[in-house]
């Protein structure tokens, strides 16, 4: 999931048009920052501590970068020359010039560490190959491209991005804007390794589209799981989505496909958008109010915005740029920094997330048909008089009888339409006394495995997480803001369904509930002996376990039983607490400090009969129902339990303490002297199954027999 840090200002800028732009430091975590015209800076962006600095009395036209291969930094005065120079330089002045024969609009680092240099009419090439580029053009003028891909005079590039795609290939791709029908193009193509020029030509698209009056607010290159894509906006907030491919160029006239509207934003004006990260943009708008700004993060393979980060005052002529995992946007007279972090994608982090806040053109759970009062209204008076037709003598086959089917109740009827919903949906149909007869609630559950029961909370709980789930809060959210206030109210069958309904909890909730599932408990309740074979058999001597009443399991389609029986439900709410997923590193340290040394023996206890006795195990949840182990489970929890409180366990001389660790270590060790015996028999199993005989195996032979007889 994308998330968007707290934005700070980097340094002010005279003018955004003057602002040449950032690029990549040698040095991580630091960034070229190029002033002004003739102001160089090395800043570090955690703590915008100023590394190196340089002035220049002659004009810089583009970026500075820093060449990786030849260890230098590059920056270019008056679009035709070029200067190279180190960090411990103090006067780049007095660095020797190199002059170009042609334009260069602009210096880009590859991610393979070379310098591409840009021109203004399109071309491109490495930096050591403008070298041996620029001694032809001073040998030979006449010979400078002639057709090139942009007309300078006419056409402006915008927008330039290099990417470095999954089979090593370098894409170049950028926007030319026609000065005077102010239309906009595509062009890419394939570089070279070493050179870095065009392979085959660029391909090129025209983003345009005939059906509509709408005009283009906002374009950008993405790298996606799938390739690069183009990504569009347009003024009827619609963003299209197109795969680029080196195919031919009959077949790149189309922009692309719709994948959805960003209702958020205001699309009359324009905005600025760039691709960071795999399948994701930023996009810096209007508000829909026209009050501030909003930067998003958007999702182009889910197609939901998940990060937001609003400003006071919106600029129409912002700028991006990106230096590792900052955005770097510069609008008005500010260079701001928006950190952002880019974790393990979960669908459930993104439900409701692309929601608006303003609900106020929002129709819930309310369908519109446009032509339900003409068909209302809608009648036939009169008789058709009767016509003779002639047909042919074949005789029409008779139409089939429909057929209707009649219910003898209601309650008959609400069950078949009940196995109607279930077989197309895997949805959770609920009836509330606090709704219309008529009316039901329908909720596509994370689990539809109806033997759990309805994962539906009481009435004022259920109502405070449906609110939650509107406003756009992910799993995470909600479950932080109801837990809580589950824990005060000791709700625990809300706090069992709670952890059933959503995937995602954090680490300090789940501590939380683990902590009143614990304070709940009753030490005798609780079973501490090892489950014994011989025990078992004496109360089932026919080896068979008791039969169940089907009729009995389906009494109860809770997830705990009913709170008359306070020690089960607590009891089951902490296994539902022991099959949940969480992260090792960031529950340790709650455990350790949230948790005291009693309640973590009296767990231990809990999960030694969960591990040794035949019958009980822990059920898994939605999140990990795919690869869940009940046994694995419970050995995670025990070795964090004694990494937390392991300096404790150690100063501590109570018997009762090593007495569980002896234990402990005998069950371990059973463990791997079985699985040590199950590696010793895996051979026989192997030779089994391929129907090999064994090596010592004596062959019969039926034919004849010997025997020996002894007469005396």
């Amino acid at each position: 999931m994308a998330k968007l840090l707290s934005y700070y200002n980097l340094c002010p800028i005279n003018d955004v048009r003057e602002f040449l732009g950032l690029s990549r430091d040698v040095d991580t975590g630091c960034a070229i920052n190029t002033l002004g015209r003739n102001i160089i800076q090395v800043v570090k962006l955690s703590n915008q501590k100023l590394q190196h600095s340089w002035t220049s009395l002659e004009r810089l036209t583009s970026k500075v970068i820093y060449d990786f291969r030849s260890e230098r930094y590059v920056g270019v005065f008056g679009n035709r020359q070029v200067r190279c120079w180190n960090r411990d330089q103090t006067d780049i002045n007095k660095v020797k010039k190199v002059k170009f024969f042609r334009n260069i609009l602009e210096l880009f680092t590859v991610d393979n560490g070379q310098a591409l240099v840009l021109y203004d009419d399109g071309t491109c090439e490495s930096l050591e190959s403008a070298v041996n580029t620029r001694n032809e053009d001073r040998k030979a003028p006449e010979n400078i491209v002639k057709k090139p891909n942009v007309d300078p005079a006419k056409e402006t590039i915008l927008d330039v991005k290099v990417i470095t795609l999954d089979n090593g290939d370098i894409m170049l791709a950028y926007f030319v804007k026609e000065l005077e029908e102010e239309s906009v193009l595509l062009n890419y193509s394939l570089l070279e390794k070493e050179s870095l020029k065009s392979m085959k030509g660029f391909h090129k698209i025209k983003l345009e589209r005939m059906e509509q009056k709408v005009q283009l607010v906002g374009q950008c290159i993405v790298d996606g799981s799938g390739g690069p894509s183009l990504i569009t906006i347009w003024s009827d907030k619609r963003i299209f989505s197109k795969p680029l491919t080196f195919d031919e160029e009959g077949s790149q006239k189309s922009i692309g496909n719709f994948i959805s509207i960003l209702n958020m934003i205001n699309a009359s004006q324009p905005l600025s958008m760039v691709g960071i990260s795999k399948d994701y943009v930023a996009i810096y708008a209007s508000n829909l109010n026209q009050e501030g700004a909003t930067l998003l993060l958007y999702n182009v393979q889910f197609k939901v915005v998940q990060a937001k980060q609003f400003f006071k005052v919106y600029f129409n002529n912002s700028r991006f740029w990106l230096s590792e995992n900052h955005i770097l946007l510069a609008f008005g007279q500010t260079l701001a920094v928006a950190p952002f972090k880019i974790s393990k994608e979960q669908l459930s982090d993104m439900v409701g997330t692309q929601r608006s806040f303003e609900l106020s053109a929002y129709v819930d759970n309310e369908s519109i048909n446009e032509d339900g009062d003409y068909n209302e209204g809608y009648a036939f008076a009169g008789n058709l008089d009767t016509v003779d037709e002639e047909f042919e003598e074949e005789e029409l086959e008779p139409e089939p009888e429909i057929m209707f089917k009649t219910f003898e109740s209601v309650e008959k009827f609400e069950e078949s339409l009940q196995k109607a919903y279930k077989s197309n949906l895997q949805v959770d149909i609920v009836r509330d006394d606090t709704l219309p007869d008529d009316t039901i609630q329908m909720r596509l559950m994370a689990n539809a495995d109806r033997t759990i029961g309805p994962l539906v909370f009481t009435e004022k709980f259920e109502i405070f997480a449906s609110e939650l789930e509107k406003h756009g809060f992910c799993e995470m959210e909600i479950t932080d803001k109801i837990i809580p206030l589950m824990i005060q109210a000791n709700a625990s069958l809300d706090i069992g369904k709670c952890l059933k309904r959503y995937s995602t909890i954090s680490e300090r909730a789940l501590v939380s509930v683990l902590k009143y599932a614990l304070s709940c408990q009753d030490q005798n309740q609780i079973r501490t002996e090892i489950a014994d074979v011989d025990q078992l058999r004496k109360k089932h001597p026919t080896g068979s376990l008791p039969v169940s009443n089907p009729s009995e399991q389906l009494q109860n389609l809770d997830i705990l039983e009913s709170q008359d029986l306070p020690d089960r439900s607590n009891n089951d709410l902490l296994n539902i607490i022991l099959s949940c997923t969480f992260n090792r590193k960031a529950i340790l340290p709650l455990i350790r400090d949230e948790i005291d040394l009693n309640a973590v023996l009296l767990l231990l206890d809990h999960l030694m009969y969960l591990l040794t006795d035949p019958v009980a195990r822990l059920n898994e949840i939605p999140a990990n129902c795919d690869s869940f182990d009940s046994d694995e489970k419970v050995i995670e929890w025990v070795t964090l339990l004694i990494d937390s409180h392991y300096q404790q366990i150690i100063l501590s001389r109570d018997v009762e303490i090593r007495e569980k660790l002896v234990n402990w270590m005998n069950v371990v060790k059973q463990h791997s002297d079985s699985l040590k015996q199950l590696k010793s028999f895996a051979p026989t199993i192997l030779r089994l199954v391929e129907k090999k005989g064994g090596e010592r195996e004596k062959r019969v032979n039926k034919w004849y027999s010997v025997e020996t007889i002894k007469l005396y």
